[in-house]
């Protein structure tokens, strides 16, 4: 069933309706339609039907895993070094990848999302990288009219130290600002901006000069 369900998960954007009828079919199969859940043997089926079922609304199986889930696979914050993974029940050194990318991703699915992403390439835009993770991530980064608007998420703030990032083609013959933490800068090195900001928490936005 397991593999039924990944069948599910790769076609459900291109064939949806094909995709819905055997995803159901594996969930009963599989014993996850059951309320409540009794314990999941298996560490990646689970995942895979919990992403599935927010993808298409189907509330009450969603539900049912999410709690089962939270139950029996060990979700852990390491805050030392800011992590957040699932034990599953491994008893090992270093969380299960594969495993862990599946719940993740069912994590950080919303409705459609799936749908969304598979239909269409994703618009060009401007790119954030260089952040210095994982002392530094971005808990958001969205580009809206033009404007760029990030969250830093510190680790081990120190508003005395600072971090930088690099934003790649944004439009170059255009003067940018950085609106945000004091003693934040932005300049421009050749195609780059580098944004220079305080090791500490908070929303940035990076906008056109007015200058």
């Amino acid at each position: 069933m397991r593999a039924a369900l990944f069948s599910c998960f790769y076609s459900s954007a291109q064939v949806p309706d094909d995709a819905r009828r055997l995803f159901e079919a594996a969930s009963e199969s599989a014993g996850l339609t059951a309320d409540p859940l009794s314990r999941l043997r298996d560490l990646r089926g689970p995942a895979i039907a919990l992403a599935l079922s927010r993808e298409w609304r189907i509330t009450d199986l969603e539900g049912r895993l999410s709690r089962a889930i939270d139950a029996q696979f060990e979700p852990t914050w390491d805050h030392d070094r800011g992590e957040f993974t699932w034990g599953l029940g491994l008893n090992e050194e270093h969380p299960r990848g594969q495993y862990n990318a599946f719940l993740a991703t069912a994590e950080a699915s919303s409705p459609g999302a799936w749908t969304r992403l598979s239909a269409a390439p994703l618009e060009a835009c401007p790119q954030v990288v260089g952040v210095d993770f994982p002392n530094v991530a971005l808990a958001r980064a969205r580009w809206t009219n033009g404007v760029l608007f990030l969250r830093l998420d510190v680790h081990r703030a120190d508003p005395r130290m600072l971090t930088t990032f690099r934003i790649l083609d944004a439009e170059p013959n255009r003067a940018w600002s950085v609106v945000g933490a004091e003693r934040s800068t932005i300049e421009r090195d050749g195609d780059a901006l580098v944004v220079t900001t305080p090791l500490q928490s908070g929303d940035l936005r990076i906008e056109p000069s007015r200058i």
